[in-house]
C-alpha cells in the first residue's frame, strides 16, 4: 500500500497524482487539438507522443497501486457510498472509457507512426486519422471527467 496522499482524501499519493494529472493531461490535449486545426503537425505530434508516453508510465503505475491494494474496490470500501450503484456505476463506466481510449490510443499512434511521412504532412490516411483521433480526444475527455466524480465519491465522501 502506497502512502496516504495529499489532498486530504483517503486516497493514496498515486491516486492523488493520477486526479491532478488529469488537470494537465485535458489542457495539452486541447492545446494538441487546437495545433492541428492550425496545420502545426509536427506540434501535435510531438504533444500526442508525449502524452501517450506520460499516460503509459501512469497507467502502469495505477494499475500496479491497485494490483498491490487489492483493487479499486478495496481501495474505496471506507466510502460512504461503498456497494452503491451510484460508486459502482462510476467505477464500471470510468474502466469502460478508460479501457476503450487506451485501445483506440494505441491502434492510432501505431498506425498514424506508419502511415503518415516524416514530417507529418496530410495524406490519404488523414481522413480516419481524424475521424479515430476526435474518437480518442473525446473518450480521454470522457476518461478524465468521469474520474473526477470517482475520485470524490470513492475517497472524499
Amino acid at each position: 500500500m502506497l502512502p496516504q496522499g495529499f489532498l486530504g482524501t483517503r486516497g493514496d499519493i498515486l491516486m492523488d497524482l493520477v486526479i491532478l494529472a488529469f488537470f494537465i493531461i485535458l489542457p495539452a490535449l486541447l492545446f494538441s487539438w487546437h495545433k492541428v486545426r492550425n496545420q502545426d503537425y509536427v506540434t501535435h505530434k510531438k504533444v500526442q507522443l508525449s502524452l501517450a508516453s506520460i499516460l503509459a508510465v501512469a497507467v502502469v503505475l495505477f494499475e500496479a497501486d491497485l494490483k498491490l491494494s487489492g483493487g479499486i474496490f478495496e481501495l474505496t470500501k471506507a466510502s460512504s457510498y461503498n456497494g452503491t450503484t451510484l460508486l459502482n456505476s462510476l467505477i464500471y463506466g470510468h474502466t469502460l472509457v478508460a479501457i476503450l481510449t487506451t485501445l483506440i490510443w494505441i491502434v492510432l499512434i501505431i498506425l498514424s507512426l506508419k502511415k503518415f511521412d516524416k514530417p507529418p504532412a496530410p495524406n490519404h490516411f488523414s481522413k480516419t486519422h481524424k475521424r479515430w483521433g476526435t474518437l480518442g480526444m473525446l473518450s480521454m475527455i470522457a476518461t478524465g471527467t468521469s474520474a473526477f466524480p470517482l475520485y470524490y465519491y470513492g475517497f472524499y465522501l
